[in-house]
Parts: structure tokens; sequence; C-alpha cells
């Protein structure tokens, strides 16, 4: 799957994600108090959104549903802190700011997606990935607020039923914004790829921000259920302003670069354009 169709997807999940919490979150009677009700929304928007977001990969990068599920749950956990507190902070600005309203909201939008994609760190454990994501996830929840807001102001003298379906919409461009730019920030950040050539996962590209796990687990930032790949057969990382491949001691068989074997429990410097038959995938190498 390429860099552009895993945007895409992320995107649709975020969008699915927004509108149904718009839904589900419609469904209920919320209280009168503005405070409860700011928590209450904006704990399970973020909910929703994130869940879906984190669960995309599992579901259709690796296509492994447990994977997705999990990732999932810590994603929606993540994003129901995130809603929390970007609408919290939001309403108080409300009130702070005269005429603030608008401004309000789009901040509130901003900081729930860079919380959303800091969330990341949750499902990845990785520091610098899920600052990436937080950066797109930041200029998702820009765009997507903006949007929803302009179009909140554009028909504002419509009716109650407009406005309900008009926030059905509304939320869904959000989630679809703040979904697209989280994958897209880190690509664009990323200081390497790894393209997936033949084997199981053909036409995958993955890229490597400070490092990149590869193997059988569909943990992995690389997954390849191919035959001869270990649970966790290799690491690619960054040192000394290049890249190393670490072939790990607990791996099956040896990653092949070109024709020289990469022991396990070797180490080798890697170059753009390196080709790594590992097991019987063949994965290309890219730096930026």
């Amino acid at each position: 799957m390429s860099k552009q169709q895993q945007i895409y997807y992320t995107a649709i999940f975020g969008g699915l994600g927004g509108l149904l919490g718009w839904w589900i979150i419609g469904s209920f009677a919320l209280p009168d108090n503005i405070w409860l009700y700011v928590t209450i929304a904006g704990a399970g928007l973020g909910l929703f959104i994130g869940g879906m977001i984190a669960a995309s990969d599992g579901a259709i990068v690796k296509r492994a549903p447990v994977r997705a599920m999990r990732d999932g749950i810590l994603g929606a956990l993540a994003g129901a802190l995130a809603g929390l507190i970007g609408l919290l902070i939001a309403q108080v600005i409300w009130f702070i700011l005269p005429g603030g309203g608008f401004v309000a909201r789009a901040l509130s939008w901003m900081l729930m997606g860079m919380l959303i994609g800091m969330g990341d760190l949750l499902v990845s454990r990785r520091k610098q990935r899920a600052l990436y994501a937080g950066l797109g996830g930041l200029g998702g929840g820009l765009v997507g607020g903006l949007i929803y807001e302009g179009l909140t102001q554009l028909f504002l003298a419509q009716s109650g039923a407009a406005q309900i379906a008009l926030s059905g919409l509304g939320l869904m461009i959000v989630g679809a914004c703040i979904g697209g730019l989280i994958p897209l920030a880190r690509q664009v950040f990323s200081r390497g790829e790894l393209r997936v050539l033949s084997g199981e996962q053909r036409g995958l590209a993955r890229e490597v921000t400070d490092r990149a796990t590869i193997g059988r687990y569909d943990g992995n930032d690389l997954y390849l259920p191919d035959a001869g790949i270990a649970w966790k057969h290799a690491v690619v990382h960054r040192a000394n302003g290049g890249f190393m491949l670490d072939v790990l001691p607990v791996a099956e068989s040896a990653v092949y670069i070109g024709a020289q074997p990469i022991a396990p429990g070797d180490k080798r410097a890697l170059h753009s354009g390196d080709q790594l038959r590992i097991g019987e995938a063949l994965v290309e190498f890219i730096a930026k």
C-alpha cells in the first residue's frame, strides 16, 4: 500500500470517527451544565476520532484485527483525554475573549488534533514519531476546525435540523483532516523509507523517523508475514548522521544486502537504494 493510500484510509477512518462521535453522543441527553456538557462531548468526540485513527493502521495496512483493536483502544483513551482538554480550554477562552467564539472553537480543534496525534506515543512508544504526529494533528485540527466553523457561520440562520446535520458533516471533516494530516506529517518529516518490492506486502511503503522495526509480529513498524522472517527480525535506525541495519540475535536467518549476508547479531551501515532480502521478502531502503 502506497503512502498516499495510507493517508487516504487514515483520513477515512478519522472522518468515520467524527461521524460516530456525532451520532452516538447526540443520541443521549447531555447535562445542561456547560462544564459537564463540554467535558462529556469533548471526551466522547476525542475517543471516537482518536480510536478510529489509531485502529486504521492495523485494520487496513497490516490487516490484523487484534492489532487494530489494541491500537484502537489505546488511541481512544488518548483521544478521550485530548478531546476533554481541548474543549475545556476552548470554553475558558470563550468566556475570556470578547467575541472569541470562532477563535475558541478553532483553537479547541487544533489542541484536540495535536493531542490525538501525540497519543501515538501510547501506541508506538516513539517520542519523535509522536511529535511528528502531534504536528500533523495540530494542522489537521486547524484546517478541519476552520472549515467546520466557516460552514457554521455560513448557515447560521438555517433551521435546527439543518444545524444538527451540519454538525455531523463538520465533525466528519474535522476527523478526516486530523486523520489525513497525521500520517502526512510523519512522512514529510521522516528521514527514510522502506519499500516492499516483493512478498506478501508488496507495494507497501513505511516511513523511518528515528528507527523502524521489521518482522513477522504485527506490532513491528514494517510488518512482513512472509516465510523465513522472525517475530522481530531487524531494526533500521539512525546513527552517525546516517542509518544502520541491526539484524537481531533472535532472527532465524541472515539479512542479505545484495549478495552480502548480515548474520543475526551483526550490523551494517545502510545507503539509499540498498535492497534487503529478509526471508522471502525484498525491501528497498530509501534515504531522504
